[in-house]
């Protein structure tokens, strides 16, 4: 070491006085970290200020010559398993995640160590999701595209966002426009959160009031009806920057198990229907311009040559019907290829191989992202698939995010969050839909309640789950709005004198309202009502024939059982994935008070008195 060295390490004063520029340096750059840290986390469009609509992230329709050259270069310079990495999307949580939780270093190792292009999130609150996603982004070399099912709007995923009705409330308002509205909405919660591409919408037609397999996710029976709202819902994605996909594709509306092999779904049709219906209805998501499809497990022996084999690994459905005959151009995703009965069929890596050679542009949730990568890199270096297959496939998924403009701005501004999810004027718009949609299938003048009149009612709840919480929210509702209002819910393997006393109360009332929160059982009975519970029903509504009102949340099906009734309303909303069925308690009340008159539509056939369109 140096005397003059030394001198500097023992001197302070001399040390700043010697390295004054450098010190100024020093003090400039940590004044500048709060705009630098700005400048990385906030998008690189314009910023609105505060109070200000910020412009909607774009999707540009039309690639420019940079986001193609960026398409182009970022493509040649991936190594094959890097290529590959691209192409296979990975599940998050989006809840609150410590430092160092295995969870997330996990995450972070297969964004930054392995080039995984896709993540699919689940869960979380506003914040803590763009956060996490903010975080991601910067340990990706390239950026990621983020994806999420959006069915109920993003609520139905992020608690806080908003959450819709289901697909069949829209239908039975039958409003291009309100359905544009919502879907811009939801687009615009997805971008703000740092989500570019929601899983939906639903192109499964509901022919079969038999089997509602799919109830209201689905738009309903009317292939007209259907594509009017997908283009809407797709319109309002697009111009709002986010991607969408049709599912699930050849068609989850009527499916059935297949007796020769549990555990699997199959359209057991002809193929001249399942062309006209089911393939009828993606033709309309695919003409409607969305961006990806996602098939589902299901096999279609009709039009297969008879092949048991589901969509998610047959190349005739895949290639041959979707990418073939139907005309579809963009990125077929698969489902979940995790499941447990997939992998025991097909193998946890030979599924996802198996899927890309039956079409598939991109592998959905396989059981081992990095094993399922070395699988499919070995599968092309065996001569298996063609190299130029990956290249294909992945320059679709590149093209995508420089269309989203990703290349150029990967980030979103957390501060603002709350500027645009979950707004009052979005959960207003959901409140609109529920309004517009409330659908009274028969009224013998049961409701309104007469205006002045202060009747005694007695609410009974069916509830199907036994944890259900929104029995309880409705009652404190009616409670509200009428006071003195008695509520009484039947449950599962309830003890059985309690229906003596759901008697002997409905007896004593004015007015009985059935608050039905039973949905339908998959595959199975369109309107599970329990034995005792429908006897006491039919037997009140017996006795009170125009003094008893019926509210299903969620399944039109259920005035099958109990036709005599005096009034019977529909909301669409299923508990848990299927659409928000609380704003329909709302609604509800406004009815009986007279302050709304239900105008929906029946989407969906129920029986010969109760076709598609029904409703007053």
């Amino acid at each position: 070491m140096s005397e003059n060295n030394k001198m500097v390490r023992s001197d302070p004063f001399m040390k700043i006085k010697r390295s004054a520029p450098l010190y100024i340096l020093i003090v400039a750059v940590i004044a500048a970290l709060p705009f630098l840290f700005v400048r990385l986390f906030v998008p690189a469009e314009k910023a609105a200020r505060p109070g200000e609509a910020a412009p909607a992230p774009t999707l540009a329709m039309d690639l420019s010559d940079e986001a193609a050259e960026w398409a182009t270069s970022t493509l040649a310079g991936l190594s094959l398993e890097r290529k590959i990495a691209q192409i296979v999307t990975a599940d998050i949580a989006g809840g609150y995640i410590p430092d160092g939780d295995p969870r997330l270093e996990r995450w972070l190792a297969l964004a930054r160590d392995h080039g995984l292009g896709m993540f699919v999130l689940y869960g979380g609150t506003p914040r803590d999701v763009a956060h996490l996603l903010n975080r991601l982004q910067q340990a990706a070399e390239i950026p990621l595209l983020i994806s999420a099912d959006f069915e109920g709007g993003p609520g139905q995923q992020v608690v806080g966002a908003s959450e819709y009705p289901a697909n069949m409330g829209f239908a039975a308002a039958d409003d291009e426009d309100l359905m544009y509205r919502a879907a811009a909405a939801a687009a615009v919660e997805g971008r703000a959160m740092g989500v570019h591409l929601t899983y939906t919408p639903v192109c499964d037609i509901a022919w079969n009031p038999d089997n509602p397999a799919e109830s209201v996710r689905s738009f309903g029976g009317d292939l007209d009806l259907l594509g009017r709202m997908v283009r809407s819902y797709v319109r309002g994605y697009h111009e709002n920057g986010m991607l969408t996909s049709a599912k699930h594709f050849p068609g989850r509306g009527d499916v059935a198990n297949m007796p020769q092999n549990a555990g699997w779904a199959w359209i057991d049709k002809p193929a001249a229907e399942v062309e006209s219906q089911e393939f009828r209805a993606f033709k309309l998501g695919i003409d409607a311009g969305v961006d990806f499809v996602m098939t589902e497990h299901i096999a279609v022996p009709s039009v297969t040559d008879g092949s048991d084999l589901p969509a998610s690994v047959e190349g005739k459905l895949v290639k041959g019907w979707l990418k073939g005959k139907l005309g579809f151009r963009g990125v077929v995703t698969s489902d979940d290829l995790w499941y447990d009965h997939v992998v025991a069929r097909f193998g946890a890596e030979e599924v996802a191989v198996r899927a890309f050679e039956a079409g598939h542009d991109v592998i959905l949730k396989p059981k081992d992202p990095i094993a399922t990568i070395a699988a499919l890199a070995a599968a092309v270096r065996s001569g298996r698939i063609p190299e130029s297959r990956v290249d294909e496939a992945v320059r679709k998924v590149l093209t995508l995010k420089a269309r989203l403009g990703l290349y150029k701005s990967r980030y979103v501004d957390e501060a603002r969050v709350g500027e645009f999810v979950g707004t009052a004027a979005h959960q207003a718009l959901v409140q609109e839909v529920a309004d517009r949609s409330l659908t009274m299938l028969k009224n013998d003048g049961a409701v309104p309640v007469a205006a002045g009149a202060a009747p005694k009612i007695v609410n009974i709840a069916v509830q199907k789950a036994v944890d259900d919480p929104v029995p309880a929210l409705l009652a404190a509702k009616l409670a509200a709005a009428f006071p003195g209002t008695r509520s009484f819910t039947l449950r599962p393997e309830m003890d059985a004198a309690y229906y003596e006393t759901v008697w002997k109360a409905a007896g004593e009332s004015d007015l009985v309202v059935l608050s039905l929160f039973v949905p339908r059982n998959r595959m199975g009975d369109a309107a599970p009502l329990r034995d005792g519970d429908l006897a006491l029903l039919r037997k009140i509504i017996a006795a009170k024939p125009k003094a008893v009102v019926a509210m299903s949340y969620g399944n039109p099906q259920l005035i099958r059982k109990i036709p005599e009734v005096g009034a019977f309303l529909v909301g669409y909303g299923e508990r848990g994935w299927f659409g928000n069925q609380t704003v329909y308690c709302d609604s509800f009340v406004k009815a009986l008070k007279g302050e709304l008159a239900p105008a929906g539509r029946l989407p969906v056939r129920v029986n010969d008195m109760y076709p598609i369109g029904s409703g007053f």
